[in-house]
């Protein structure tokens, strides 16, 4: 990926954005409040229909750099436009929902400053709804789930380990060394899964990555999520892309010999991809699509149930409908 020139100390935050004006304020202005001062705020705006440069310009701070994409392009190539203008010897994503304590940059900044060999530093965050209102249970959980409650703060070298437990927050609380993307890019297959692959890149480097286990930022839930598109909430077509880039994602670490360690996991995972791509094209009458992402989901965990499914997929329409109404009426 191309840069301009490097500023020492400076850290690019990239946020993107597309028609959510209401939550970019809020996002803007946690990152304008913070006691770490030498950063740019780049705001890419996916060709939204709000009027998301009036809302930038109204801050009236030098800091903050406006761009528009004259088409769509979605999330990632926005986020690689964004971040080719990128100055800083670091940069981070703060999604256009999310937020940060004042003392975010500050606190997990500082050990990259000291020490060369890391390329990752995160903490830990809040989830927050719609409102802004903090889910403790929630946050409790993701803490617990993603193994960051019981991580030691300090530096994990190497950390492969926590790419595979999803323990570093790459969207909303960690903070990159540019030069993980100097000889490399962020493969727009991967799609939403942008920020896994960031975290991907800085494990490959066989350096370091540092935990601060303090909840340093809030990472808003709700329905205009991208975590909420791929859940029933969601569109089938958003639905399908969320899933088809976890399907990009852990196909490429599969094929990496450094996760091999790894690989009965990442073919769980990508075998449960499979699975929610295979539903979700079924649900639109995708019928071949939905028979080539279940025939895989079985070649990666093969399973009697699997079996049984593919091989009903295969049948004729009025067989399947018949085969569905037995099943109901058994609550099966």
């Amino acid at each position: 990926m191309q840069f301009p020139p490097m500023e020492p100390g400076m850290v690019s935050i990239i946020t993107t954005t597309y028609n959510r004006t209401h939550y970019l304020k809020q996002a803007i202005e946690s990152a304008l409040k913070q006691t770490y001062p030498h950063f740019e705020m780049i705001v890419s705006d996916d060709a939204s229909t709000e009027d998301v440069e009036s809302v930038v310009a109204g801050f009236k701070d030098p800091r903050l750099r406006y761009r528009r994409n004259e088409t769509n392009l979605g999330m990632c190539a926005n986020i690689c436009a964004a971040l080719q203008e990128a100055r800083g010897e670091f940069f981070a994503y703060l999604n256009d929902d999310d937020m940060w304590e004042p003392t975010f940059l500050e606190k997990v900044v500082a050990p990259m400053m000291q020490n060369p060999e890391i390329t990752v530093s995160f903490s830990d965050h809040y989830v927050i709804d719609d409102d802004g209102n903090i889910d403790l249970r929630l946050t409790e959980d993701l803490s617990a789930r993603y193994k960051r409650k019981e991580l030691q703060p300090g530096i994990h070298k190497p950390f492969v380990h926590l790419l595979i437990a999803q323990s570093i927050p790459c969207a909303q609380a960690s903070i990159f060394r540019r030069q993980i993307l100097e000889d490399a890019d962020i493969p727009e297959e991967v799609g939403t899964c942008y920020d896994q692959w960031t975290g991907y890149l800085a494990s490959c480097s066989e350096k370091a990555a540092y935990y601060t286990p303090e909840r340093l930022a809030f990472y808003r839930v709700h329905l205009l999520s991208s975590t909420a598109g791929s859940s029933q909430s969601g569109k089938s077509d958003r639905a399908i892309e969320w899933h088809m880039s976890s399907y990009n994602y852990y196909s490429k670490l599969i094929s990496d010999a450094q996760y091999s360690k790894y690989l009965k996991e990442l073919l769980r995972r990508r075998s449960l991809s499979c699975r929610l791509i295979a539903k979700k094209y079924m649900e639109i009458g995708e019928r071949s699509a939905a028979r080539k992402f279940l025939y895989q989901s079985l070649k990666d965990r093969p399973s009697l149930k699997g079996s049984l499914a593919l091989l009903l997929y295969f049948m004729p329409n009025l067989v399947q409908q018949k085969i569905f109404q037995k099943l109901r009426r058994r609550g099966t």
